[in-house]
């Protein structure tokens, strides 16, 4: 069977009915942004209540043993501990950024 080819279809700008002011509007509003939503940001919260995130962390089995001998140590749960060290050493390297 063979194919059948498609008429092309005549487009806008070949007919002539494309408003020209219509398309320099649009295009002048693009490059002021006008198409982006409107963000507004809203301050961080320390001390707001933590919800179920997820974030991947890479480490070998060395590191895992490292990690589970250290919490048993201290006798606090891996997560806790990752934590404590975690959180305050980025608050720290932010202030460092922030002066």
């Amino acid at each position: 069977m063979p194919i059948k080819k498609r008429d092309a279809m005549p487009t806008a700008a070949a007919t002539g009915s494309v408003d020209e002011d219509a398309v320099a509007k649009k295009a002048e509003e693009f490059g002021r942004g006008g198409y982006a939503p409107e963000v507004v940001e809203i301050p961080l919260d320390p001390n707001a209540p933590v919800g179920p995130q997820g974030i991947l962390f890479r480490f070998n089995d060395y590191q895992k043993q490292l990690l589970k001998e250290s919490a048993e140590a201290d006798r606090r749960s891996q997560q806790k501990l990752l934590e404590s060290i975690i959180w305050p050493e980025l608050e720290r390297r932010r202030a460092a950024r922030n002066q």
